[in-house]
């Protein structure tokens, strides 16, 4: 279609797609449906043509009734970024220096007039652990250090404990330390390598056996479902990746509150697509790279979060 909506997705390679559950698959699936012409690229398919931000696109084709052949690739080619209607930044973290470069490219490109969501100088900026320290009347106590007295300091003060490195996701090297454990000074210099690697540590919230909600934000409305995901055979962990079981439930007035001041930030951030974590009534993490959960949400409810997103950009 000639005046069709183009999206490129900057993403992970197409097979290693878990279907079932993966949010980028489903925006690829409902941008087909709207008929938006659909492209994507791999992060290192970006590039610098002196200072004009191109990338090597491949055209898709999705094949909405076929779980195994779900796409085709159809071209591929050099476009430059402001050709497209939005660029959607799905690669799944850790942030590492590689990615840091990847945003300062995308500045470049949204000069360029490009339309990258959600906004790179968010991505550079709000590290998904460390921007609920905006937020200090909705997190549990929280320290971020790699120094060796501030950890054992706090771990006295508060007995028990999750430790946390701040560039992974989906439950990665997540442990619960307490002062008293025998394995405690290993982990913590495992985690910081020996003290040279800043960590997040929080006073540990026993609700987390009752698992986690992933609430979506979409230009800054709270959408009223919830991914409320449980832990499994003891663990601590509720991520789908770590095991945990997903359940879809409605918002309480709770957590409206909650994720309506999470909201008006992430507005004033120009941050149009996030997913929080909430535990209990604690805010534990701010994701924007590339939140997952909407599809498990349309299932369940047929509320289609990503037809919301795509349609208000």
């Amino acid at each position: 279609m000639a005046n069709s909506k183009k999206i490129l997705f900057i993403c992970d390679p197409l097979d290693t797609f878990k279907i079932k559950t993966d949010t980028t698959y489903f925006m690829m699936s409902t941008a087909s449906e709207l008929n938006y012409s659909t492209f994507y690229c791999l992060p290192q398919d970006i590039f610098s043509d002196n200072q004009i931000v191109k990338a090597n696109i491949k055209k898709l084709q999705i094949n909405n009734n076929s779980p195994i052949n779900w796409y085709k690739e159809t071209q591929n080619i050099f476009q430059q970024l402001d050709y497209f209607d939005a660029v959607f930044i799905r690669n799944d973290p850790p942030f590492n220096m590689e990615y840091y470069y990847l945003t300062q490219l995308l500045t470049l490109a949204e000069n360029q007039g490009a339309k990258i969501l959600n906004n790179s100088n968010a991505l550079r900026n709000f590290n998904e652990k460390l921007s609920i320290l905006n937020f200090p009347q909705l997190i549990t106590p929280t320290t971020v250090t790699n120094n060796k007295v501030a950890i054992i300091n706090f771990l006295n003060q508060h007995q028990e404990c999750i430790i946390k490195p701040l560039n992974e996701m989906a439950g990665r090297s997540v442990f619960k330390v307490s002062i008293n454990d025998t394995n405690c000074h290993t982990i913590i210099e495992t985690i910081t390598n020996y003290f040279t690697k800043t960590i997040m540590l929080q006073k540990f919230i026993p609700a987390v056996a009752q698992g986690d909600k992933r609430i979506f934000i979409v230009n800054g409305k709270v959408i009223d479902y919830c991914l409320h995901r449980i832990p499994q055979n003891t663990q601590i962990r509720s991520n789908i990746a770590s095991g945990g079981l997903g359940e879809v439930h409605k918002l309480s007035e709770k957590d409206f509150t909650l994720a309506n001041i999470v909201a008006k930030w992430l507005i004033e951030q120009k941050i149009v697509f996030a997913g929080i974590d909430v535990i209990d009534n604690y805010l534990n993490e701010i994701n924007i790279t590339s939140p997952t959960g909407t599809k498990q949400i349309f299932e369940h409810t047929g509320i289609n979060i990503v037809k919301f997103l795509l349609e208000n950009i």
